[in-house]
């Protein structure tokens, strides 16, 4: 299905409401699988492995309850600042992104890996990938669910 687009497409409120359509996770999760499933035809990707990490975002923002800003292990030494995490799965070795999670900044790591791979694995729909991460992914319940 073609579909033309103008100039005027592109205005402020067409962007809001994309924007407040993809801030839905299923929206979002269903958008990423589809870009994906194009990203991999279009280049004819045989990816075999993913990697997995996270990073932190830090701010200077007031921190509330159930805001994602929230005070947790600076790994950017910077523990007077609330800050996000993120993780996100790549495509090894081109780095092209598959996932991305972002969560609140108290998060530990370790429970991030797990659902991080679920995502990889509904989004590309292809089983069998080497995963790739830090010590954080080595833990009990990420190697048994992998394994």
């Amino acid at each position: 299905m073609e579909t033309s687009v103008r100039a005027l497409d592109f205005s402020d409120d067409r962007l809001a409401g994309v924007l407040d359509y993809l801030a839905k996770d299923e929206e979002w999760e269903r958008f990423e699988g589809e870009l994906n499933g194009h990203v991999m035809g279009v280049y004819d990707l045989e990816a075999e492995r993913v990697r997995i990490d996270t990073t932190t975002a830090k701010s200077y923002v007031n921190v509330t309850e159930d805001g994602l800003f929230q005070f947790g292990h600076s790994k950017d030494h910077r523990p007077d600042l609330p800050q996000l995490k993120i993780s996100q799965s790549v495509l090894d070795p081109l780095g092209i992104p598959v996932t991305t999670t972002v969560v609140s900044g108290n998060c530990a790591d370790d429970p991030l890996y797990i659902p991080e791979i679920k995502r990889v694995r509904a989004s590309l729909g292809t089983p069998g990938f080497l995963y790739i991460g830090d010590s954080k992914m080595g833990s009990v319940a990420t190697r048994a669910y992998i394994g």
